[in-house]
């Protein structure tokens, strides 16, 4: 991944920043338990008996397409108006106490997938990373070091263990979050 920071241009600094704020806005998966501290709907979805997990992904799934919005309308405010309705607008950057020349900022959509924490791009998590996702945190260590040794088969019986079902269902999960983990999602 090529990243504008490497420059240190004031365009740069913002680029960085406003990618890492707009991911920050996005829902933590890991900590589901945040959801209780809501009201409103949240409140009466979880009241009504609505699986926590399954809450934090519908809104996860919400913020990355509301933060790839923000970021698109911020390179292209003027996008929707008609070609001869208003002058072409685009955000610019400068270091206040440097006599610089404003900068224009690097598309913020083009490359906001690629920053996603969850190493998924925006996508939605499997089953099977939710599911380890919600195994305790010494199951989940002993789990992911078995799959970066490629010990699938010990992987599936501690998986079956921890998450319940049968041995042919715990391997085909393992085999599913190495294959999430060659490309990066675990």
């Amino acid at each position: 991944m090529s990243t504008p920071m490497l420059d240190h241009s004031p365009a740069a600094l913002l680029h960085e920043l406003l990618l890492r704020g707009l991911w920050s806005t996005v829902i933590d998966e890991a900590a589901p338990q945040a959801l209780r501290r809501q009201g409103g709907a949240v409140a009466r979805l979880l009241a009504a008996g609505v699986d926590p997990h399954d809450l934090v992904d519908v809104i996860r799934e919400a913020q990355v397409d509301t933060i790839y919005n923000v970021a698109q309308l911020i390179d292209w405010p003027d996008e929707h108006l008609a070609p001869d309705a208003a002058p072409e607008v685009r955000l610019t950057a400068s270091l206040v106490h440097a006599a610089g020349v404003a900068q224009p900022l690097p598309e913020l959509h083009s490359c906001l997938m690629e920053r996603d924490p969850s190493g998924r791009a925006g996508e939605p998590r499997s089953p099977e990373l939710r599911q380890y996702g919600m195994l305790e945190a010494d199951a989940r260590q002993q789990i992911g070091a078995l799959i970066g040794e490629r010990k699938f088969p010990a992987a599936a019986v501690l998986w079956k263990r921890h998450a319940g079902g049968d041995l042919k269902a715990a391997l085909a999960a393992v085999q599913q979050l190495a294959a999430q983990a060659w490309q990066g999602a675990c």
